[in-house]
């Protein structure tokens, strides 16, 4: 997320009410830019082709269908992609540019097995136990397939900085896709859930497709370290393994509730779901996304700078001058911490009183209303969990990351296999419960390594050994440089 912060500087620091805007609208679009637009382009479908007038058994398969397909998709990529990530990123940081080729063919080879060991069995479930179409089953997987490696091409783009390069190509897939949505619909005769899920297929894919060609121009280079890239695996598998607990937390209270709650709905036999819980679940999402935009702003322009800063100061600098950089990026990470939570709040508060005000206007009434105050807190600690997680991987310390997740996913599976059975309005407690003993010891333990920060850091030699390999890798390459134009002459 480096590249991200310098051009946040850039914009920070102009002075304006307009410049601040802009880079506050910049930092939206980088960080939750394709989730918007993805919303929009469903819900455009939805508007443009006659979805209302088909029968509500319809809409429940394909909106099941979609669910199902967003939630498994985010599950299997994530934790291969945040190893992948950390991968690519040294070998930029080490200018070792041949070995990124390699690593985005073997993480292509991970995610295509692991896309037909999840994607076909639920397929055959579809077509024999749900009697689903072979075509719609067959459409189903493209679209499953497609937007795993759109997950996955995003994190590469990410690293080089071209985060116009992601918003072009999804705004060019999701309008190429509502096109052939509307095509098929009404020049085919196509049904309408098939023209939806036809037209995300096509989307995704071409996202993917995309992404991956950008890269291929980039990286054109190939070596043999395929074999380090699983080594890799094996060497943050702390790191995978935090954020597969995060990502199975962020689902396991929506699991307990479809298959044990009295909102649970099953359609065509395969599908399970909590159409009333969901629908909370997705409104305090999108209440609470702001954090990740507010930590992006905060973290890259002013914790990245005083964390580099103290880093570097092993290099020349005083004992004394180590203690005031450890303490004022220390003082960073609290006041930028304690601003997220106060801002959030302010944006709970105005957004719960706007839903109340036009509650009626947007449908939203009842069990949903009621559920809302408590899942939106969950939320809002939720979130803050997941950047102190990043906090954590800045002082590396993979190992309380996985522990502080696996107490996100525990915690929050336990606490909603009895928040279903109570009240309600009491329904989200099981995501409040597990995010909030998640944050209390990934606090906790951020301020212990905080305060052995200088033994953590320095006395194992993560920074200078970094340094130190940089150096070395960047005379091998001279030698070579100089050993090819000896060559040719």
């Amino acid at each position: 997320m480096a590249g991200i912060g310098f051009e946040l500087k850039k914009l920070f620091n102009k002075e304006g009410i307009i410049s601040s805007v802009f880079a506050g609208l910049y930092a939206t679009i980088v960080t939750i830019g394709p989730t918007i637009m993805v919303i929009a382009a469903l819900n455009l479908m939805y508007f443009l082709l006659p979805y209302i007038e088909i029968s509500l058994y319809e809409r429940e398969v394909l909106s099941s269908t979609i669910l199902y397909v967003f939630i498994f998709a985010l599950i299997i990529s994530s934790p291969i992609n945040i190893v992948l990530s950390r991968y690519t990123a040294d070998r930029i940081y080490m200018e070792d540019y041949d070995s990124i080729l390699p690593a985005m063919d073997m993480g292509n080879m991970i995610l295509a097995g692991l896309t037909v060991l999840t994607g076909v069995p639920f397929g055959l479930a579809m077509y024999f136990t749900g009697n689903l179409p072979l075509d719609y089953v067959f459409v189903t997987y493209l679209f499953y397939s497609g937007l795993v490696f759109t997950f996955y091409c995003m994190t590469f783009i990410t690293l080089l900085k071209e985060y116009r390069r992601i918003t072009y190509s999804f705004l060019f897939g999701l309008a190429i896709g509502i096109l052939f949505a509307w095509a098929v619909v009404y020049w085919l005769d196509f049904p309408v859930t098939s023209g939806i899920l036809d037209g995300l297929a096509v989307s995704f894919n071409l996202i993917a497709m995309l992404l991956l060609s950008r890269l291929r121009r980039n990286f054109r280079n190939h070596d043999n370290s395929s074999r380090n890239v699983l080594k890799y695996f094996k060497k943050f598998r702390l790191l995978f393994t935090a954020n597969m607990f995060y990502t199975l937390g962020l689902y396991s209270h929506n699991f307990v509730f479809w298959f044990l709650s009295p909102y649970q709905v099953v359609v065509a036999r395969v599908f399970r779901s909590a159409p009333v819980y969901d629908v909370v679940t997705y409104l305090a999402m999108l209440s609470n996304i702001s954090v990740l935009v507010i930590f992006v702003i905060n973290a890259e322009t002013k914790f990245h700078t005083a964390y580099k800063a103290y880093c570097e100061s092993i290099i020349g600098a005083s004992g004394k001058d180590i203690l005031q950089a450890r303490e004022r990026m220390t003082e960073v990470l609290r006041r930028e911490l304690l601003y997220i939570i106060q801002v959030q709040m302010i944006i709970n508060i105005c957004v719960f009183v706007g839903i109340l005000a036009f509650a009626a206007n947007l449908g939203i009434t009842g069990r949903i209303l009621m559920m809302y105050p408590v899942m939106s807190v969950g939320y809002m600690i939720l979130y803050l969990v997941q950047s102190m997680m990043i906090f954590q991987y800045y002082l590396d310390d993979a190992g309380g990351a996985a522990f502080g997740g696996f107490l996100f996913m525990a915690g929050t599976g336990a606490g909603s296999l009895v928040s279903v059975r109570l009240a309600p309005v009491f329904a989200g407690c099981g995501v409040v419960f597990g995010a909030f003993i998640s944050f209390s010891f990934i606090f906790f333990r951020i301020r212990y390594k905080l305060m052995h920060l200088d033994e953590h850091i320095f006395c194992r030699g993560n920074v200078a050994g970094i340094q130190v390999k940089r150096r070395v890798a960047k005379e091998k390459k001279e030698e070579q440089k100089k050993v090819v134009v000896y060559s040719f002459k």
